[in-house]
């Protein structure tokens, strides 16, 4: 389950200004992955993309890169960096795109997933 986080909607504007660890090191491991699975190109969803910034460094290397997040705020700037993509407002725990990707990452979210009990 998860719950609303309401830090992403009341700080998006602000989000790539206080998360600011290089895209690079995690796009290469993510790349390398997909190549040497023979995926050159592979359509990829990109769970709690944020801002798009991994999303857009991936598209850049060839992938097709769809966005979901759950914050319409953040959702808004992944589309502006990667305007040709499909993108998904809604909860990560309850998505259901079928088995439409090759792959899907998922990186700094984990954080934001709670269960209760």
């Amino acid at each position: 389950m998860s719950r609303s986080r309401p830090f992403y909607a009341d700080h998006a504007v602000a989000y790539d200004l206080l998360i600011t660890d290089p895209v690079e090191p995690w796009v290469d491991a993510v790349h390398d992955v997909l190549v040497r699975t023979g995926r050159h190109t592979a359509s990829v969803l990109d769970a709690g993309c944020g801002t798009g910034r991994h999303a857009a460094a991936l598209t850049a290397r060839g992938h097709h890169v769809d966005p979901a997040d759950a914050a319409g705020a953040l959702l808004d700037q992944a589309a502006k960096r990667c305007p040709e993509a499909r993108r998904y407002q809604a909860d990560l725990c309850s998505l259901d795109v079928g088995p439409a990707y090759q792959a899907v990452t998922c990186r700094g979210v984990l954080n934001d997933m709670i269960t209760t009990f």
